[in-house]
């Protein structure tokens, strides 16, 4: 009895095996959608599913949330001189997967660390969101959480700092303070008269007494999504300075050089934690991944802002590679 193999598929029937894979995994779409929208039976997409698999066009890996890379970190804590580092597998073409699970394993040191009673001040970003849309605890904190800076309208979720305060203590338990100055203002006499008000102040004593300090880490690179966010003060002149001061990157908006010192006048009437005051604080928690981040957390960490550092394998990868420890005294 003679056995024939099977032909291989031709290049024109892996491209068809491909379309139907990225129409099912990638955009969602039913069997029958895609059948409808191909033209072919059902029947047929199924069988080009199965055989995506068999051929290698689709790969299917199972992630453990709760994973991390301990090498990564420890090669992280010995490089920069940090308290601790978590370092969590993310996704190279999906970075809305990977702030998520940064987020997640952030959310997950928190509860595991956090006092009971403590002063939490809280930053602004995509990554700090996804960490306070993933806060649980079975136990009730009496924290008080203090934004870090002012706010601005018109912006995304992941930038309203006062929502996110108020996440973090409906989930953890506690009370949060307002701060419901705006993040930015037009000229030195109305950020003057602001920063003099009793909110201001009593916002200010609470900077002076935190316990831990948790915030993202800006890439400034002058993107679009910068240029979206800021779209009211990033004018020519001020792109112009930023550039000219070798910004890479901000906490807080305050902006950073790439060797970790500040730059004050790059966006000026900003009503947000100084970068010394943000340094004094017992515990600072940076959460940032992406290895296109890693510039600016490498300004972070030469800064002295971190101690420590939730991220992903990419950025920490490439903060590697990067090389250069932060300095021992805090730069100004």
């Amino acid at each position: 009895m003679s056995t024939r193999s099977a032909a291989p598929a031709t290049s024109e029937h892996l491209r068809f095996l491909h379309t139907v894979a990225s129409l099912y995994h990638l955009e969602g779409q039913t069997q029958a959608e895609i059948a409808e929208a191909l033209g072919v039976s059902r029947t047929k997409v199924l069988r080009a599913l199965q055989e995506a698999r068999a051929v290698g066009i689709v790969q299917i890996s199972v992630v453990d949330p709760s994973g991390t890379d301990e090498a990564l970190a420890h090669e992280l804590v010995a490089a920069f001189g940090l308290e601790s580092a978590v370092v969590v597998a993310g996704h190279p073409d999906d970075a809305v997967f990977t702030r998520r699970r940064v987020g997640a394993a952030a959310a997950r040191y928190l509860d595991d660390t956090l006092p009971d009673d403590a002063t939490l001040g809280l930053g602004w970003g995509r990554t700090l969101f996804e960490v306070t849309q993933a806060l649980q605890s079975e136990r009730r904190r009496t924290l008080r959480v203090v934004p870090l800076m002012g706010g601005l309208g018109q912006v995304a979720a992941s930038f309203q700092v006062h929502d996110m305060a108020r996440a973090v203590c409906e989930r953890l338990g506690g009370s949060w303070t307002p701060f419901f100055l705006p993040g930015i203002v037009d000229d030195g006499e109305t950020h003057a008269a602001l920063l003099g008000s009793a909110d201001a102040a009593s916002v200010r004593d609470a900077w002076s007494a935190l316990d831990v300090a948790l915030f993202g880490i800006g890439d400034v690179d002058l993107s679009r999504e910068l240029q979206m966010l800021f779209a009211a003060y990033l004018n020519d002149d001020v792109r112009d300075r930023m550039r000219r001061s070798g910004v890479v990157g901000d906490v807080c908006m305050r902006f950073l050089r790439a060797d970790g010192s500040g730059v004050d006048d790059a966006l000026e009437h900003v009503l947000a934690i100084e970068l010394d005051a943000l340094r004094r604080a017992p515990r600072k928690v940076a959460v940032a991944c992406g290895a296109e981040k890693a510039t600016a957390i490498l300004a972070a960490l030469r800064g002295d802002l971190v101690d420590v550092l939730v991220t992903d394998v990419a950025a920490a990868r490439a903060l590697l590679r990067a090389g250069g420890g932060r300095p021992k005294e805090a730069r100004p």
